[in-house]
């Protein structure tokens, strides 16, 4: 065999290599499902590798502008307004319009506590498609336990903004959390609906109003 045929027979085989990792990696990837529908928002779920609690994402489309719901995100202040079941928020720390640092109550169905926990939020845009993240990390270390509240002891997420033109926007919320304590499995996962449902539900109706739907960010470009 010449040694052309040798090196394309040993190319050949490589590339199957590739594919075929490539296609196990696809096919082991824990798939969504999705479990509501209803009033233009999508709820998914999705199992979490090394974790009893659930995933979840939620995705809608909103009448308004990039700035519009970046004003809602931006207003610690009104968060138990429409994210839902949150009770107290504050503004712990704020370096520029990008970056800040919140801290959030939210409610549990008694007997259970109230959870609380300090999260950390980072904005980027993408220069090509425009689109707006917000990601957000739990810093559950960042300030002492307070009384009567649990501390969870982790969240990740996002928030991403895409704009569609002619005034609409596509939100998607992603996140997962561990709400720390002792809380069944079970209760926590039952709410993975209700909590992504409801709070793009409330910010629907809101983006709408002043103060957010006029308002603009010389940071963030608009399409």
């Amino acid at each position: 065999m010449s040694l052309l045929k040798t090196e394309i027979l040993r190319i050949t085989a490589g590339i199957f290599s590739i594919l075929f990792i490539f296609t196990s990696l696809h096919a082991s990837e824990i798939q969504w499902e999705r479990v509501k529908n209803s009033s233009g928002i999508e709820v998914y779920t999705r199992a979490v590798s090394g974790s009893a609690i659930k995933e979840f994402r939620a995705v809608t489309v909103v009448r308004g502008s990039l700035s519009s719901v970046l004003a809602m995100l931006d207003d610690t202040g009104s968060y138990p307004r429409w994210m839902y079941r949150c009770t107290d928020a504050s503004l712990l720390a704020k370096k520029n319009i990008f970056e800040r640092i919140t801290y959030t109550v939210t409610s549990s169905p008694w007997p259970v506590a109230d959870r609380d926990i300090a999260v950390k939020s980072v904005i980027s845009q993408n220069k090509k498609t425009l689109a707006v993240t917000v990601a957000i990390s739990g810093l559950p270390e960042y300030i002492p336990a307070k009384p009567g509240k649990v501390r969870m002891t982790k969240v990740n997420g996002y928030w991403m903004l895409e704009p569609l033109g002619n005034g609409q926007v596509r939100i998607t919320y992603r996140l997962h959390s561990e709400p720390g304590g002792k809380v069944p499995d079970s209760l926590v996962n039952s709410s993975l609906v209700d909590i992504p449902y409801n709070t793009l539900y409330n910010i629907q109706r809101l983006v709408l109003q002043p103060p957010y739907k006029d308002a603009r960010y010389k940071e963030i470009v608009e399409k």
